[in-house]
């Protein structure tokens, strides 16, 4: 009988700020597909960045979620049985602790600070992880053209590093795939 390994997945999102105001449902929608899927999934959270509806929908499905925060977090109160594990306040140390304990990351359209936290946790595996981008509405098309323009000249089979799907059955797909190559 062949056992698949069950990944570890970082995901960045953020409900805070500037970004697409669809950014709620598509989490929710994101958090109970990926609930279905045999894996891990870890969400970073921070005084005032808390990615809620993801983590809502991925619990309200069944699935396995921790989330990471730095000392001083409050979790609301509906969600008080997810497990939480503290990180490091120091920049390089919390990425290494998040990447440490990543199989691969997926970053859901919402703030730039998401998009920031997620490339340089990439960057800090020297590229070896691979990334997966849901670019509903075009989220991440700035960061497909940057992996296109900059980082394929770097980056052998750029396309197994970072994907791109404006959907997340075949985002999720596609991720599998490459975790299994």
């Amino acid at each position: 009988m062949n056992i698949k390994k069950k990944h570890s997945i970082a995901i960045f999102a953020s409900d805070k700020g500037k970004g697409d105001p669809e950014r709620g449902s598509i989490m929710a929608e994101a958090g109970s597909f990926l609930a279905t899927q045999n894996a891990q999934f870890t969400c970073f959270a921070q005084k005032n960045n808390f990615c809620a509806p993801l983590i809502t929908a991925i619990n309200k499905a069944g699935g396995d979620v921790t989330i990471f925060c730095e000392e001083g977090f409050t979790i609301p109160s509906g969600l008080s049985e997810i497990k939480m594990k503290l990180v490091s306040k120091n920049e390089k140390q919390k990425n290494q602790q998040i990447n440490e304990a990543s199989d691969a990351f997926i970053a859901l359209p919402g703030s730039l600070l998401s998009a920031k936290s997620l490339f340089e946790i990439w960057v800090a595996t020297n590229r070896k992880k691979p990334v997966a981008l849901l670019n509903k509405n075009r989220a991440f098309e700035f960061m497909r053209g940057f992996g296109v323009d900059v980082i394929s000249h770097k980056v052998k089979k750029i396309d197994q590093h970072i994907i791109v799907s404006d959907n997340i059955e075949d985002l999720w797909h596609r991720l599998n795939k490459a975790l299994s190559e």
